[in-house]
């Protein structure tokens, strides 16, 4: 047979274009998804800037803060979710809630902790902390990036805290965290400890029914209708009678039976992670008997509702009422399949809705809102502490439980009132964003306050900006969506309604080490990113719905650990090399001069600059005070942060002297010494000090070095608020007495694009070598968390190149230099081939000497 030869062609023809065809699909859906991600990109955070400015501008109150006003936008930008949609007022609290959590964060000698009331009460425990909002705390700031901040205030529950002093979920609102951070060590790390808590609650407070006994005030709910007899009511009888007397109800109360199930609960997972199966089975055991008494003993089936008893008897009696608090075993997601007939009171007007708050009594009852004349009860007043627990228990409803009753609506209206609540009409008749302890729910007024400005306590500014509550858990999990899970899938499921909003979006979330954001976009045109519910996983969208409907995805695989350091730089692994003992040592610097290192470091315990000297720059002789304060000058309080030359067989050095107090300032002054031991001043005067706008009231950090090609000295030197300066500027000398600054100054400021650096820059010092110009830097992404940059200029004036990999040196994750990477000082070690760098690092008020390597020459510029 002849084979026609255009015919053995087609064959191949064929799957040569059918080839083609597919390969251009597959290279077409590369490109769109090539397009996707170049067309995605964060909202842009300065967008919200301004409510944190219309804040701080509302606030009356001048309280100390960890965080100033005017740094609280520096602090929380990239470190929180960006959160949009078209209800301005459940936007606006959004912000309001980040803003007034980051006035609570409190910095102790040991540790970070979170306070409930800013001013101090005399109820509190140490550090004026309180456990019992500790769920809602710890639920909250999860959602914050860094994580220092909680692992401290973890820790400090079982160190210090009197984490028994009220009822409360902590060990359950740890593990939820963990959801969101998965930090394994940390859970581990204290579940001995938190074995311990659950012991020794079981031994004070555990009945022979298996049930926990409680009163009312040991929820923080006194004075509720079921927690105190008619008697109360009735003679009007004060705090003191109640409590101290013992006359409150000693029962089974539903919140306190339904936080040690959840405390269980988390402690048998925890166990698990661990990999103690015994453990692990006890507290499995304990809470499914937990949730077996409290779904049988404490649900009153003939009313429908979960009620507290007031006895502890065998068949106790349970309170006739029906009290908010009867809707917590959902926030557990306790009760078993049936009882959600129950939630038919919540949007009742008789049951507990009211437009100004849930109250937290049913308002058909006789009792709802008698007069006792204190400034906190709970028989009917809209709390947000109750609020709160209400929302995360509806969305469970919505999320894991089969009914009818209560609709995404009803979620959004909660919420909205919710939002709302957060205003307060001021004395001179202007209405200011707020969050208190307890609102009036007919007239919406803040009821505690009120009460306590009508008898004109000393404490009635108490609840100002009040720490006991939720909010950005609510978005992020209920109306976003983004339901926290152990697993690796990553489930959205938002409960804003079908055809309510045409948009909203969520960016910089944080989730198990990846950045997610969730957008909305009914019609495509907000975002331009496409229609409907869309989840990215940094910057890969992977999930898509048309509708407002459950997304679930897989969680891709992590890029990589967290590095403390980049481009060719590692840290010493025995660091710190200096500090310790010595206390404080911060802002160094180094001459090596034949085989020895001389360092002078700032010595805070002695107010002092001091010397000490090393044969490999890691082990440091003791050190000897080179150059003391003086208090006969008005500028030289302390004195610190060096820099030392040598030149001619001498050592030139100059230093920052401080004034502090009211009238604090920082200049910079400049001492000789033959030997670099003993150091003696020039002149009683400074050599140079702030005298431009720019430079405000401190200029600090010299770095100078001496040009034989110019014979000029030449300084940077930052300049602007003393705590920590703004930027830097350049000047130069012929004698390093009197210097010239540039006109251009400051020549180098903060790069608003870098957020690692956003707040300010500072503190530098530059090396020449090879035609280039290295500026070693600290940048500030906000006034409290720094970290090390490089960059490189011609002229070392102007148009600076920072590094690609910026920042070189960053803080650890739980070391010595965890808060704060400081003021870096190299050296180029030609012998050995690499650069040497000492930093200081800080953990809480704390800073130390450490040591990074860079082998090789190139710095990696190019």
């Amino acid at each position: 047979m002849t084979i026609n030869k255009n015919m053995a062609l087609k064959p191949v023809l064929f799957l040569t274009v059918l080839s083609l065809f597919f390969g251009c699909k597959e290279e077409k859906k590369n490109q769109n998804e090539q397009k996707t991600l170049a067309e995605f990109s964060q909202m842009n955070p300065d967008t919200f800037k301004e409510y944190i400015e219309k804040f701080n501008t509302e606030d009356g109150y001048a309280m100390k803060s960890y965080v100033k006003n005017d740094k609280a936008w520096a602090w929380l930008r990239g470190q929180i979710p960006l959160f949009e949609c078209p209800d301005k007022t459940i936007e606006n609290t959004y912000y309001f809630r980040w803003w007034t959590l980051r006035k609570h964060i409190k910095k102790t000698k040991e540790s970070f902790v979170m306070t409930e009331f800013l001013p101090d009460v005399p109820w509190s425990g140490p550090a004026n902390t309180i456990v019992c909002p500790v769920g809602h705390q710890f639920n909250e700031f999860r959602w914050f990036h860094e994580t220092s901040y909680m692992d401290d205030y973890s820790n400090f529950w079982f160190e210090k805290g009197e984490v028994n002093r009220y009822s409360n979920w902590i060990l359950d609102a740890i593990y939820q965290r963990y959801l969101v951070t998965k930090d394994k060590e940390l859970l581990v790390a204290l579940l001995p400890k938190m074995v311990k808590f659950y012991e020794s609650f079981e031994e004070k407070y555990m009945t022979a029914q298996g049930l926990f006994w409680s009163i009312d005030n040991q929820e923080g709910m006194e004075f509720s209708i079921s927690g105190v007899p008619d008697e109360v009511k009735k003679n009007n009888l004060k705090h003191s009678q109640v409590y101290k007397a013992g006359l409150a109800h000693k029962g089974f109360r539903v919140a306190t039976n339904s936080y040690m199930y959840a405390n269980a609960k988390a402690l048998s997972k925890i166990a698990a992670l661990a990999g103690d199966e015994d453990l692990e089975s006890i507290y499995s055991n304990k809470a499914r008997q937990l949730r077996t008494l409290i779904d049988g003993t404490l649900w009153d089936d003939i009313h429908g509702f979960y009620k507290s008893s007031i006895n502890q008897t065998d068949n106790p009696s349970l309170s006739e009422v029906k009290e908010l608090s009867g809707y917590i075993p959902w926030y557990f997601n306790i009760p078993s399949g049936g009882k959600e007939k129950a939630w038919s009171e919540l949007m009742d007007s008789n049951g507990f809705y009211s437009p100004h708050g849930l109250t937290t009594a049913e308002q058909s009852h006789p009792n709802f809102m008698y007069d006792n004349g204190h400034m906190c009860f709970w028989n009917g007043p809209s709390w947000p502490f109750a609020t709160t627990q209400t929302l995360v228990s509806m969305a469970n409803l919505l999320n894991n439980y089969e009914q009818k009753i209560i609709s995404r609506e009803d979620y959004l209206q909660v919420l909205q009132d919710y939002a709302k609540s957060h205003k307060i009409m001021m004395e001179d008749g202007s209405e200011v964003d707020w969050i208190g302890e307890s609102i009036d729910p007919k007239t919406g007024e803040w009821i505690s306050r009120k009460i306590m400005y009508e008898k004109n306590r000393d404490d009635k500014d108490r609840g100002v900006h009040y720490n006991h509550s939720g909010y950005v858990d609510l978005i992020v999990t209920g109306l976003v969506g983004l339901r926290p899970r152990a697993d690796e899938i990553l489930e959205v499921n938002p409960l804003v309604p079908e055809d309510k909003w045409d948009y909203f979006r969520m960016d910089n979330i944080l989730y198990q080490g990846r950045n997610v954001a969730i957008v909305y976009d009914k019609t495509g045109e907000k975002y331009n990113l496409g229609k409907g519910l869309m989840v990215f996983v940094d910057g890969k969208k992977l999930g898509f719905s048309e509708q407002l409907a459950k997304i679930e995805v897989d969680l891709p695989a992590l890029s990589g650990t967290y590095e403390e350091t980049d481009a060719g730089w590692e840290k010493y692994d025995n660091n710190p090399v200096l500090g310790g003992d010595l206390g404080t040592c911060f802002d160094v610097s180094l001459l090596k001069e034949r085989d020895q290192f001389k360092m002078w470091f700032s010595w805070r315990p002695e107010k002092s600059i001091a010397l000490t000297e090393s044969i490999d720059g890691k082990n440091w002789n003791e050190p000897f005070i080179s150059l003391n304060e003086n208090s006969n000058t008005d500028w030289e309080e302390h004195v610190n942060r060096p820099v030392v030359i040598k030149k001619d067989n001498a050592y030139e050095m100059w230093y920052t002297g401080q004034r502090m107090g009211e009238d604090k300032t920082s200049k910079i002054g400049m001492a000789r010494s033959t030997d670099g031991k003993v150091f003696e001043k020039v002149q009683p005067e400074p050599v140079i000090h702030p005298d431009v706008p720019w430079e405000k009231n401190a200029i600090m950090c010299p770095h100078v070095i001496w040009d034989e090609s110019s014979g000029s000295y030449k300084m940077w030197y930052s300049g602007g608020e003393q705590y920590e300066p703004d930027a830097i500027g350049y000047a130069t000398s012929e004698d390093g007495i009197n210097w010239k600054k540039h006109p251009d100054n400051p020549i180098f400021q903060s790069d608003k694009n870098n957020a690692w650096e956003y707040e300010k820059v500072t503190a530098c010092q530059v090396v020449k070598h090879n035609g280039w110009y290295y500026m070693f830097y600290i940048g500030f992404h906000d006034v409290h968390w720094a970290q090390i940059g490089v960059a490189r200029s011609k002229d070392g004036i102007s148009e600076w190149e920072r590094h690609p990999q910026n920042p070189i040196i960053k803080t650890s994750k739980k070391g010595w230099d965890r808060d704060a990477c400081y003021k870096p000082y190299v050296i180029f070690d030609e012998e050995n081939n690499q650069w040497m760098l000492w930093y200081n690092g800080r953990k809480l008020s704390k800073e130390q000497i450490g040591l990074a390597v860079h082998k090789g020459e190139d710095l990696g510029f190019d």
